[in-house]
């Protein structure tokens, strides 16, 4: 028997940093996406978060702290606030779910001292696991240990292998020379100041709408969403959950609107925008669910209003 633990300990002696360096090699050596099945790992991937976090490290401090899924770094400009004195950052990502939502609040919240924080809560995010947001704050966001338990809370192979990525660029220093490019002209984005991604105006996705169909909130990030409000409680910062509007259709076939309106209203103060406006895909969105400038533009200054008139901010 003890030889035998002996021998299981030496093959974890020797097979754990092995397979470290054969994932990182493999990872950074090969070019052909396609032998990476478990090896999902793109430095300044799409929705800029490399850049966004960067700037968040040197904000100090905002009115309004942004949080939420792509409808949040693609729905909230900060130009457009500043133009009314209020100053905006938006700490969104893609497919960001409450569990990488509730992160990213731990890390920066005393740093960057906002008056409100404003969480975009898509549904259609509360119905996702949360891998691919993971795998993105991994590879660019803050290398910190709330970051990294982001991998054990996944608990899957590609999350594992891109901790393990991040630890070793990190540590050669392949960050501290890395520059995200601001414009994206494949992705036809464009980064701007304070966290926000425009697309350009002639970017249209093709869609169709969708029969008629439900919600489906997953109660693991339903419960890292009620720790968010606690957390924010806690700090003595406001909440305002807010849906941003989609198609006015596409809003109209979805059958438990009222329900999930019900649930996060019970929360605390929200809105949902798609019941104050109707916006249209291809003229105010480029697809069902995510707002051109022209929509953001039309959401940002009902919004606004709705800030002033409701006195969410001193």
């Amino acid at each position: 028997m003890k030889v035998f633990l002996k021998r299981i300990l030496i093959f974890f002696l020797v097979a754990i940093p092995g397979y470290c360096v054969i994932l990182v090699a493999w990872s950074n050596l090969i070019p052909f996406e396609a032998f990476k099945k478990n090896m999902n790992y793109k430095m300044g991937s799409y929705g800029h978060m490399y850049t966004r976090t960067n700037e968040a490290n040197n904000i100090q401090k905002t009115d309004v702290l942004v949080l939420g899924s792509s409808h949040a770094y693609r729905g909230f400009d900060p130009r457009i606030f500043k133009n009314e004195g209020i100053e905006l950052f938006n700490l969104g990502s893609s497919n960001q779910t409450p569990r990488q939502g509730l992160v990213l609040l731990k890390e920066y919240l005393n740093q960057v001292k906002p008056e409100l924080v404003i969480y975009e809560v898509y549904p259609g995010i509360f119905q996702q696991d949360g891998l691919e947001s993971t795998l993105d704050i991994l590879a660019n966001g803050p290398f910190s240990w709330p970051v990294a338990t982001l991998a054990f809370k996944a608990n899957h192979i590609k999350a594992y292998n891109a901790l393990i990525n991040r630890a070793f660029l990190q540590f050669c220093g392949t960050y501290e020379s890395y520059n995200e490019p601001l414009v994206k002209p494949k992705d036809g984005d464009t980064y701007v100041r304070g966290g926000y991604v425009q697309k350009d105006d002639s970017y249209v996705r093709a869609q169709r709408i969708k029969n008629a169909y439900s919600w489906n909130i997953r109660q693991d990030q339903w419960s890292y969403f009620l720790e968010i409000v606690e957390l924010l409680k806690k700090e003595k910062v406001e909440l305002l959950m807010v849906q941003s509007p989609i198609d006015s259709t596409y809003f109209e076939n979805i059958l438990n609107n009222d329900e999930v309106d019900s649930r996060f209203s019970g929360l605390g103060n929200y809105i949902n925008f798609s019941r104050l406006m109707k916006l249209h895909y291809k003229e105010d969105l480029y697809d069902l669910h995510h707002l051109k400038q022209s929509g953001v533009e039309k959401f940002n200054k009902v919004l606004i209003e709705t800030l002033m008139e409701e006195g969410y901010l001193k």
